[in-house]
């Protein structure tokens, strides 16, 4: 009975032994799980911190007062949070404006408001700057990219090409056109004293250049100059001018008529002229003197790619009256998608579009050069057009 007894205690005393065991076992592991778990939570938590860098965006709206101030508008900007940049494509508004002055402005302004350290490497290749800025929290790159005629858009915006007819004289108006932010086509006089140094110029810019072949007007008296081309021409003349005039200019993708409006009513004319044209790979814009003009159905016939001039602007050689037609082609342009104007190498007509630009942004209008409005005869008959529409 006594040995039983004894059995039993011992019993007993194993199994409190054993639970005292299992829960120190238990604390253990509690005791060594809840670091692991704390830092889970910490690392789920971290995962939950918002990049500092997503606030960029509130912290640069400062800069469309900055640009502003010195005369640029924002074309467009983006924030790339994975490369760490943020891009603004700005205009300029008038020719006096100096990137560097807008780019010194914003340094001191970010330098004021954060505190960000700065590094700017100004572009070779195109006009704008990268400026490397360095925070306690990140660093990140600001680029300016300041819009040029080099820089080629292709959207679903309203296309408007402006061609600036009569470059060959000198001219005190030539570097207004020449610095134009946005692409013109400069249509050269053949053999005059300035025509191949503005065509190299416009086209060192960014500008299309093409020829304006001199053709006979309705007046026959009216001078061409050389390398003029009337309906009494035969053939063999008639190209070994276009050639002379092409050799000359060698920079140029197109052909438009400087007068013209008796040649580009005459058939037989304009099919020799277009099919030269055509055999140098280049295309014709029809400058429109005439509305007898029969240049697009030639152009259809033998296949050479073609545009038609839709308004000249600067009949009227005041700034107003050249900014009136200019709002007029713009509407033109958002009605049909595309158009065509044709301005001249005029002080009015300079001072007009510098002072359109704000208004060419806020309708949203692409200036483009001709080459992007080009009719193709295999996918639009010569017919279907109407200038006047």
């Amino acid at each position: 009975m006594k040995h039983k007894q004894a059995e039993r205690t011992i019993n007993a005393a194993a199994l409190i032994l054993i639970g005292i065991c299992l829960v120190g076992i238990g604390a253990v592991w509690v005791i060594m799980s809840q670091p692991a778990a704390e830092t889970a939570i910490d690392s789920a938590g971290a995962d939950l911190v918002p990049d500092p860098f997503t606030g960029v965006e509130d912290k640069l709206e400062f800069a469309a007062e900055v640009f502003d101030m010195h005369g640029y508008l924002v074309l467009a900007n983006s924030v790339n949070l994975a490369e760490r940049t943020a891009e603004y494509t700005i205009v300029p508004t008038a020719r006096e404006n100096e990137l560097h002055e807008l780019v010194i402005s914003l340094e001191t302004e970010l330098w004021d408001r954060y505190e960000w350290e700065f590094q700017t490497e100004y572009r070779e290749d195109e006009l704008g700057a990268k400026i490397s800025l360095t925070s306690e929290e990140y660093g990140f790159g600001l680029h300016l990219k300041q819009m040029t005629p080099n820089t080629r858009v292709v959207d679903d915006r309203p296309m408007l090409a402006i061609v600036i007819d009569d470059w060959g004289y000198s001219s005190l108006y030539a570097d207004a056109f020449l610095q134009y932010p946005f692409s013109l086509t400069a249509a050269i006089i053949p053999h005059l004293p300035q025509s191949v140094r503005l065509a190299e110029l416009a086209a060192e810019n960014g500008h299309e250049v093409i020829l304006h072949q001199p053709m006979e007007a309705l007046n026959s008296h009216l001078d061409l100059g050389r390398g003029g081309i009337r309906t009494s021409m035969d053939a063999a003349e008639i190209k070994q001018r276009l050639q002379e005039n092409i050799a000359h200019l060698p920079m140029i993708v197109g052909v438009n008529n400087h007068m013209g409006s008796k040649v580009t009513a005459d058939t037989e004319t304009m099919e020799i002229i277009l099919a030269e044209i055509k055999d140098h790979g280049l295309y014709f814009l029809d400058s429109y003197t005439t509305p007898l003009s029969v240049a697009g159905k030639v152009a259809a016939e033998v296949g050479l790619p073609y545009a038609v001039n839709n308004l000249f602007i600067d009949n009227i050689n005041e700034v107003e009256a050249v900014k009136k037609q200019l709002r007029q082609i713009m509407e033109r342009a958002v009605l049909h998608g595309s158009a065509i104007a044709i301005g001249h190498v005029r002080s009015a007509t300079a001072v007009a579009l510098w002072e359109m630009i704000p208004e060419f942004v806020a309708a949203d209008i692409n200036l483009v050069p001709v080459s992007q409005l080009l009719i193709r005869p295999e996918s639009k008959a010569a017919e279907d057009l109407d200038p006047a529409d």
